[in-house]
C-alpha cells in the first residue's frame, strides 16, 4: 500500500503577502471653513473607503487663507477704473498691497479684448469697493484647538482639546510633519471625527488637517499582473542597477484662483521608478512693476487731468504720487497685487501721507505680491497604473508638502511609491495664489533590473 506523504504548506513569502494586498502611500484630509470668530466650533469627518485598511503614520496641517479685505473707497471714488489715483487709496493699503479682486475682474478688465485691457466704462463707488481690495500680509501664526476621535473604537485621541502649536507645530510649514508614536490602523468604512475651535480674530479661509500614511489595498483592487510586478519590486535590487533619479512636472500658473491644470508624469521604459519623497517650488515672473507714463495722456477724469504735468518732464523732477493713476501700472501687477517696496516706504510716506518721487525712476518704486514663498494651490495625485487616487481630496500645498520657500524637509512617502515602466502619474493643480512656473518633483531612484534596462544589462553580460 503506497505511503501517503503529508504536505506542509510553507509560510507565505513576502511576494505572496504583497499579492494579497497592495501598499500605496495615501493621505486622508479633513477641511474646515474658518471665519475668524474666536470660540466658533466646526467639525469634519474623515471616511476611510471600503477598498482597504488605512495606516496613519504622521499628521500635519495647513491654512489656505483669504487675505483680501475691502478698501472702502467711498462714493466719491466713482469714475473710470484706470483714472483711480494712488491718492484715493488708503496709505496703509499701498504698504500692505492692493489688487483687483479675481471674482470681479470683469468690472475692471474688458474680457472682449485681447490681453488685460482696462474697461472704458465708469464704475460707481460700490463697484470699486468690490473690484479693488487690500491684501493683508501673510501670517503663519494661526492658532486653534482641536480634538480627534476614532469612531470604530469610540475613543478620543486626546484627554482634552489640544493647541495647534503644541501638538502640530507652526502653521507656516517650517516643520517636519509630526510622526505618530505608533502607526494607527483604521479599518475600511471607519471614520475619524475632528473638531476645531477657532482662536484667532479675522482669519478667514480653509484649514486642512491631514493624516499621512498608506493604504493596504485588497487583491480585488490590484489586478494580478500588477501584483506580480509589485512582488518583483519588493525584492532588493542589485546595487549596480540603481540610479538616483527625479521626475519633474512643470505647471504654468496664470494667477487665476480656481483654475485647474493637469499634467502627466510618464515613467520611461528604461526601468521602474521608486519615489521616496516629493518637493515643489514656484519660479515666479519678474516682480518689478513697469510704470507706463505715456498713459498719463489718456486720463479722462477732468479733476485729475488738469493737475498732471503737460509736456516733457525731467527724469529727476519730483512727481506727486497722489496723482499717479492706476492705468499707468502694469495690468499683471494689478491682478497679482502691488505695493510700495519696503525700502522706499519711509521716503514716500512721510507723516502718513504720500509724497513725491523722481519722475523718471517710478519703475523702481513698486513690486508685485507674486512671491515664491506665498504660492498657494491644491493638488491631487492619481496613479493610473493602479487606478487609485493617493489622497481622499485635493490637498493644500502647505498641508500636504510643507512650506513653499523650501525651508522644510521634503515630504517623505511611507512606504515608497512603486511605479512600473510606462506607468503614468497624473497631477492636478487648482490655483489659489501665485503666477509663474510651478515645479513639482518626485525624488527617488530608477530600478534598471525591472524594465527595458534589465534586458540591456542582460545583453551586456553575454559573452
Amino acid at each position: 500500500m503506497p505511503t501517503r506523504v503529508a504536505r506542509v504548506r510553507a509560510a507565505p513569502t513576502a511576494g505572496e503577502r504583497a499579492g494579497a494586498r497592495h501598499v500605496i502611500p495615501y493621505d486622508h484630509a479633513a477641511t474646515f471653513r474658518l471665519e475668524g470668530r474666536p470660540g466658533r466650533v466646526v467639525q469634519d469627518v474623515i471616511n476611510v473607503g471600503p477598498d482597504g485598511v488605512f495606516v496613519a503614520t504622521a499628521i500635519g496641517y495647513g491654512f489656505e487663507e483669504e487675505r483680501g479685505r475691502p478698501l472702502a473707497l467711498g462714493s466719491d471714488a466713482a469714475g473710470l477704473p484706470g483714472d483711480i489715483a494712488l491718492g484715493q487709496l488708503p496709505p496703509h493699503a499701498l504698504v500692505e498691497g492692493v489688487r483687483v479682486t479675481s471674482r470681479h475682474e470683469a468690472l475692471w478688465f474688458d474680457e472682449t479684448q485681447p490681453g488685460l485691457t482696462l474697461r472704458d466704462e465708469p464704475l460707481s463707488g460700490t463697484q470699486l469697493d468690490l473690484v479693488l481690495q487690500r491684501v493683508q500680509p501673510a501670517r503663519g501664526d494661526l492658532s486653534f484647538l482641536f480634538t480627534m476621535a476614532d469612531s470604530a473604537s469610540g475613543r478620543e485621541l486626546q484627554d482634552e482639546p489640544a493647541l495647534s502649536l503644541a501638538s502640530l507645530g507652526a502653521a507656516d510649514g517650517h516643520r517636519p510633519f509630526r510622526p505618530l508614536a505608533q502607526p494607527v490602523q483604521f479599518l475600511p468604512r471607519s471614520t475619524v471625527r475632528i473638531q476645531v475651535e477657532e482662536r484667532d480674530f479675522d482669519r478667514r479661509g480653509t484649514l486642512f488637517i491631514v493624516l499621512f500614511g498608506h493604504k493596504l489595498l485588497t487583491s480585488s483592487v490590484c489586478p494580478e499582473p500588477m501584483q506580480r510586478a509589485v512582488h518583483a519590486m519588493l525584492s532588493p535590487p542589485p546595487i549596480d542597477q540603481i540610479v538616483p533619479f527625479d521626475y519633474v512636472a512643470r505647471v504654468e500658473l496664470e494667477g487665476r484662483p480656481g483654475a485647474r491644470v493637469e499634467r502627466e508624469i510618464p515613467v520611461s521604459a528604461e526601468g521602474a521608478f521608486v519615489a521616496t519623497a516629493i518637493g515643489y517650488g514656484l519660479a515666479p515672473e519678474d516682480r518689478r512693476v513697469a510704470v507706463d507714463l505715456a498713459q498719463l495722456a489718456r486720463v479722462r477724469s477732468g479733476g485729475l487731468a488738469v493737475r498732471l504735468p503737460v509736456g516733457p518732464v525731467a527724469a529727476g523732477a519730483p512727481f506727486d504720487l497722489n496723482l499717479l493713476p492706476l492705468r499707468c501700472l502694469d495690468a499683471n501687477a494689478l491682478r497679482d497685487g502691488f505695493r510700495i517696496k519696503p525700502d522706499f516706504v519711509p521716503m514716500v510716506l512721510a507723516g502718513g501721507r504720500l509724497g513725491s518721487f523722481a519722475f523718471g525712476h517710478l519703475d523702481m518704486l513698486f513690486e508685485t505680491l507674486n512671491r515664491a514663498e506665498d504660492v498657494s494651490f491644491r493638488y491631487a495625485l492619481h496613479d493610473t497604473g493602479v487606478g487609485t487616487d493617493l489622497q481622499n481630496q485635493p490637498l493644500h500645498n502647505i498641508a500636504g508638502l510643507g512650506s513653499a520657500d523650501g525651508e522644510r524637509p521634503f515630504k517623505r512617502l511611507t512606504p515608497a511609491m512603486q511605479l512600473l515602466p510606462r506607468a503614468t502619474l497624473r497631477l492636478t493643480v487648482q490655483e489659489h495664489v501665485g503666477r509663474g512656473t510651478l515645479f513639482f518633483a518626485l525624488h527617488g531612484f530608477k530600478r534598471l533590473d525591472i524594465g527595458g534596462g534589465a534586458v540591456a544589462a542582460a545583453r551586456a553580460r553575454r559573452p
